[in-house]
């Protein structure tokens, strides 16, 4: 996972560069677009991805695809509005909803003492809500929702990693959101009627042509990076532990943020932020659940 959390990183910087140019399904469609042309490369020197793509369980992979369109969304609108290190400890909320999900519809139970750590993270997942709750109302919503629907297609990320390499997963995931990121740029991101931006707006480096180009690189090459650590994360451990093992994304994303973005470090979130990460580390130690 530490190739995810460099990966988060450098996504995170490019869509804070990269929103003042360009709306969020632009910048979606910059990176499926990106994660596409990665495919074509590998499909041509190796024609066996492209028959290993027809041959799929297509109404699953396109159906994942687009749940994970809308999770992708609510994440890019939480990166690009809020403090990194508050959206890098919301994502910590994941173990919840990965058990939530195992229990409601597969039947898997958490181990006994996993729930220890599930407990930490939802009394951090608490403290966040009631303090931020009160400085952008609703709004602070978005990332969990974007934390709730991109765990659930991590499961479905498990299920097809089984039968299915991580290229022909990733291939059609980028046909699918390419086509869904162009006609949202078409309509318009005002159809999507997300609330305006909050508490961010610092980029790393000046506006200009030369930053944008760098920015569209970077946003292609990381949203690859992102979504094929976690499908090889997926084929070694739970969904649960999955979801906790990266928890170094936290303290990474709040020094940069702080150092690179020069965004304030919250007192206030220091304390959820440990509650959180610890919760993670608990849940990630003690789950032997049964693999989906």
């Amino acid at each position: 996972m530490a190739g995810n959390i460099v990966a988060y990183l450098l996504l995170a910087l490019a869509i804070r560069q990269l929103k003042l140019d360009l709306s969020f399904p632009e910048i979606l469609a910059i990176r499926s677009a990106g994660g596409l042309a990665i495919g074509f490369v590998l499909g041509c020197r190796d024609q066996a991805l492209f028959g290993e793509v027809w041959h799929s369980r297509l109404l699953l992979n396109v159906g994942r695809s687009a749940l994970h369109a809308a999770g992708s969304l609510a994440v890019v609108w939480s990166v690009a509005n809020l403090p990194l290190g508050l959206v890098a400890s919301i994502d910590f909320s994941g173990p919840l909803f990965a058990a939530a999900i195992g229990i409601i519809i597969f039947g898997v139970w958490p181990a006994r003492y996993t729930w220890i750590g599930l407990a930490l993270i939802f009394v951090g997942a608490a403290m966040i809500i009631l303090q931020y709750e009160n400085v952008i109302g609703l709004a602070i919503i978005i990332p969990f929702v974007g934390v709730a629907v991109l765990t659930s297609t991590n499961i479905l990320l498990a299920i097809l990693s089984r039968k299915q390499s991580t290229r022909s997963i990733l291939f059609l995931m980028n046909v699918t959101q390419l086509v869904i990121f162009l006609a949202l740029s078409i309509v318009g991101a005002e159809q999507l009627h997300l609330p305006s931006p909050s508490l961010a707006n610092a980029a790393a480096l000046p506006h200009g042509a030369t930053t944008l180009a760098l920015a569209i690189v970077a946003m292609a090459a990381s949203g690859y990076m992102t979504q094929a650590s976690l499908s090889q994360a997926t084929r070694h451990g739970t969904v649960v532990q999955v979801s906790a093992l990266d928890t170094l994304r936290i303290p990474a994303l709040a020094v940069a943020g702080s150092l690179i973005l020069g965004e304030p470090l919250n007192p206030g979130l220091v304390v959820p932020a440990l509650v959180i990460m610890g919760g993670a580390v608990l849940t990630a130690i003690l789950d032997r659940s049964k693999r989906v």
